[in-house]
Order: structure tokens, then sequence, then C-alpha cells
């Protein structure tokens, strides 16, 4: 039996952030503000269901601008990308002490989102960095270095997964919207609830970044950052959307978000996964240019 549905939501950038005890962060709340606006810009796009097993992998690279090894993993990071392309999302979250600003060696910035500081401080428990997570596997508090990122996609690419994802996403200036269609689809039986979840990066930022690789304590002013978090759209640890789905089903969730003109949206990639219940593990991933 195939089911389709579609999904309609828009959420605020509005984000609230608390602090439990420790140094916990508790999850920022993204409010419900209203309806993917369809008669603004028309039904959701038809997908082509691929009907064959197609695994790609998320990598988060948890980094900061005062961090001096963290260029050494986004070298990594780069390369993999050469090898993978498509097949792999990459994720930059400036997170903790070392996304701090730091003035006196002309570290001005703040790139971090309460969403990354939730996942640094509370899912992970404030790891040293540059470290990882490559499809939240086993679970959303796992961690690797960047020396063992390569052997690690290599593998979770080979793991047949359940679910294949397409994603749609547009940019609309006029209106300050970016609008996001997310496709699955279910090749088997799967038990559990599963949650959807949008982020958006941006690369193409200079700005300075303490790089060992050059020296040590030497600041580059004209650091490129590729694939920084700026937002999640859904919020850190995404909507709920399955419920024990079972194979044929066909589902399409399409959101408008408000924009932020600080974002540069020619630089802008979306990024869309579902995880699985309360361990975080990513069951897959696709990716777009916001502006093809």
């Amino acid at each position: 039996m195939i089911v389709t549905r579609t999904s309609k939501f828009l959420y605020g950038l509005a984000l609230a952030i608390g602090f439990i005890s420790c140094d916990k962060v508790e999850e920022p709340i993204v409010p419900v503000t209203g309806v993917y606006l369809e008669e603004l810009y028309g039904p959701a796009p038809r997908f082509q269901p691929e009907g064959e097993p197609h695994q790609r992998v998320l990598l988060e690279d948890f980094t900061g601008h005062d961090c001096g090894n963290c260029p050494r993993a986004h070298i990594v990071a780069s390369q993999l990308l050469g090898v993978y392309s498509d097949e792999l999302a990459v994720v930059a979250i400036h997170a903790g002490g070392f996304a701090n600003p730091n003035p006196t060696i002309g570290l001005i910035t703040d790139w971090s989102t309460p969403e990354g500081e939730y996942y640094y401080s509370t899912q992970l428990g404030e790891i040293a960095i540059p470290a990882g997570r490559v499809n939240r596997r086993p679970d959303a508090s796992a961690f690797i270095g960047f020396g063992s990122w390569a052997d690690t996609v290599q593998a979770a690419r080979a793991i047949q997964t359940a679910v294949n994802m397409q994603l749609k996403a547009s940019h609309h200036e006029a209106s300050n919207h970016w609008n996001v269609h997310v496709f699955s689809e279910w090749l088997r039986d799967a038990e559990g609830d599963y949650k959807l979840v949008v982020m958006l990066t941006e690369s193409g930022i200079i700005a300075p970044q303490l790089n060992y690789i050059v020296g040590q304590g030497y600041v580059d002013p004209v650091y490129h950052h590729e694939h920084m978090l700026r937002n999640t759209g859904t919020g850190a640890t995404g909507l709920p959307v399955f419920s024990n789905p079972r194979a044929g089903t066909l589902d399409t969730q399409s959101y408008t978000f408000e924009w932020n003109s600080a974002w540069v949206p020619e630089n802008c990639e979306v990024i869309a996964f579902l995880t699985e219940g309360d361990n975080g593990r990513v069951v897959n991933v696709a990716k777009v240019k916001l502006v093809p």
C-alpha cells in the first residue's frame, strides 16, 4: 500500500535557549507561526521514487575559530567531499569555548548557534575538538577524531538504508522566505519513531581563524569557512514525522522558513535527515544547493 501525505509548516527563527544543571544546554525551541504558503508558491513538487536503496552520509564537524588544530579537520572534510560529492553532507558546527569571540587576536564574530551549542554541550558533553559525528552512530553521543572520519564514512555508506530521501529547496528574496520540500520513500517496514531535521549551512564565509598548520598562534585573517551551520528550521532534534513506517510509504514534508538577511543564499546548502527514535541515529540524509 502506498501512502502519500504532505505536511505544511512555517517556523519562525526566534529561538529560546535555556540552561539546566551543570553546563548542559536545553533544546532550543522553534515556535510554529504559520503554514507553508501554497497560495504564494504553489503545490509541493512531485518526486520520482528511486526504488533501490541509496544510502548517504552526514558528517558533523565540531569546530571553532579559536581552535588552532581545527583547520586540519576542515581539510579532511573537504577531501572526503571530493571523494563522495553528493553522497556526503558536511556541517561545520561552531560551538563551545573555542567558538567564543576572542577580540585580543581578532576573533570578533560569534559563529555559534543555539542548536550547535545543544549538540555540543548536551548531546556530546563538551568534548575536545576537533571531533565529529558520522551519521550519529551508534547514537547521538558518539564522536570520533578526524583521523577516523574516512573509514567511518566508508562504513556508513555500506549500511543498507530502509528509506530513501530527496530534497528540493528555493530562496525567495522578495518575500524573505526559503522553502524546503523533503521526500521520503520507505523501502521496508521499520519500527519506532523518526524525526526530520532540516539544516541550513553557508560556505564562502571569509573570517579570521586560528590556524596551527601555518604556525603556532597564527591567525589567518582571510580564512575560508565552509559548510557553517546557520540554522535548523525544524529545531535541534527535529520534528516527529513517522511512527512504525511501512514499506511503500511515500511522504512529502513541505516548509516555509523566514530568511535572515545576514546569510548569502548563493552560498547556502540545505541538508535534511531522518533520525531514529531516542538514540538520534541518522538513517539517511539528502542535500541540495539553495540556489542552483
